[in-house]
């Protein structure tokens, strides 16, 4: 049975923009800041996974521990 899953995400590039009085190409301001993430799937391992396919590692995406929602 699947669960629900939190994870905190934020984007280094973002923020590095906004510190350079910038804006970011591709992505809008607000991900300078925290944005948690509800995943669902059936362990916090597979809702890393999926997290991370929707926001890579290598376009500057942050991602934080994995907390599994109440």
């Amino acid at each position: 049975m699947k669960k629900s899953f939190e994870i905190p995400v934020y984007n280094t590039e973002v923020r590095e923009a906004i510190q350079n009085k910038h804006l970011h190409a591709n992505l809008e301001a607000k991900w300078a800041d925290i944005h948690l993430i509800m995943i669902r799937a059936h362990t916090a391992d597979e809702a890393l996974a999926i997290c991370r396919r929707k926001h890579p590692e290598k376009m500057g995406f942050v991602l934080g521990d994995v907390s599994e929602s109440i």
